[in-house]
């Protein structure tokens, strides 16, 4: 009877643990317009207006306004360093080619990074190297560009 209790106990303390995590992580909504077409986890999208949620865990879904184009990224937390100051999302440039890197939807949000993808890595790779160039682009359609390392 005593491990049946300990077991019942564990089970519904499991649940509590489990439910605002979830309920954290459905929370992300950012909107923001991009001005120009970019890459992000091998989907190519147009410049428009984007919207970028967390339908589960460690799972980005990336939206078109405009046409509903979506994709799924799989993301992972960044010790990215800014708390404060609005959302943004953060590009890598390689000449005229844009590849989303960064998601931080403002403070209190968790900020979240891609990988390289190989076409990336191709073009990053590629001689002569060029100058890579990070564009952030804030909520309210404004962006900022800078090399790499001076976010």
């Amino acid at each position: 009877m005593k491990r049946f209790l300990y077991l019942a106990a564990a089970t519904i303390a499991i649940c509590l643990i489990a439910t605002p995590t979830y309920a954290q992580s459905s929370s992300l909504r950012l909107r923001f317009h991009v001005p120009f077409p970019f890459t992000a986890q091998n989907s190519s999208f147009p410049a428009g207006e984007y919207e970028v949620t967390m339908p589960a865990s460690m799972v980005l879904e990336l939206r078109n306004l405009k046409d509903q184009a979506a994709a799924f990224a799989h993301a992972v937390p960044s010790n990215w360093n800014e708390t404060d100051g609005p959302g943004k999302v953060v590009f890598h440039r390689y000449g005229s080619e844009y590849f989303l890197s960064l998601v931080f939807a403002g403070p209190g949000f968790s900020t979240y990074s891609f990988q390289m993808t190989k076409e990336e890595r191709r073009i990053a790779d590629a001689s002569p190297r060029p100058q890579l160039k990070v564009v952030s682009v804030l909520v309210n359609g404004a962006f900022q560009t800078a090399n790499a390392g001076q976010r």
